[in-house]
């Protein structure tokens, strides 16, 4: 399974939930996904969460394609996954990092969204503030469509998938080119992991 998240900058938590409930193993049925964590003001709040699977998948390899653009409940969803599958991690640079995530406070007009609480999986690991580590990096095919099998990102998942090795890498200085197009596409952008709760 490849899953593409290069430019997935987070979203609703409970939609992590869902896709983590697809992919998962069979293996994971019933097995902790991940504890959110508030401060000691609001301990109320925390929660365990356990897989709940849905389909016929059973998969021992994920492979998602990230960047810097990946972020909060994208990468919430890799890491719920990695104790009971082989994630592997393909793209031009390692995510973004925030591990954590808020819900909604209504202040007269407007919500605020101050961070709210921290995710941990099912083997406590949750710290990667500095972003997800890659497995194999390469530069974004930003001149092929979505899906062209030769577009960079992509070809390197499937060559370890056919092969059992990486496409080799990008030049540095395609690297550079093409992570100065990611800094536009991605600037400013919402990055985050929202809960549906609100505050008591």
């Amino acid at each position: 399974m490849i899953v593409d998240l290069r430019y997935n900058g987070g979203g609703y938590v409970s939609v992590q939930q869902k896709l983590a409930d697809w992919l998962v193993p069979s293996s994971g049925n019933g097995q902790l996904m991940m504890k959110e964590q508030f401060n000691d003001k609001y301990t109320e709040y925390n929660s365990t969460d356990y897989f709940q699977k849905l389909g016929s998948l059973n998969l021992n390899r994920i492979y998602f394609i990230v960047s810097k653009n990946t972020a909060s409940a994208s990468e919430l969803l890799i890491n719920n996954l990695k104790p009971f599958v082989n994630v592997q991690l393909v793209g031009p640079s390692k995510t973004y990092g925030k591990p954590v995530g808020f819900f909604p406070i209504p202040v007269a007009d407007w919500y605020i969204f101050p961070v709210s609480f921290r995710s941990t999986n099912n083997q406590g690991q949750g710290n990667y503030f500095n972003g997800m580590d890659l497995n194999s990096q390469v530069a974004d095919g930003l001149d092929k469509d979505w899906g062209d099998v030769n577009e960079s990102c992509l070809k390197s998942a499937l060559a370890n998938i056919t092969t059992g090795n990486y496409r080799v890498g990008s030049t540095s200085g395609e690297t550079v080119r093409i992570q100065s197009v990611n800094d536009v596409l991605s600037a400013p952008e919402f990055k985050g992991a929202v809960e549906t709760r609100k505050k008591k």
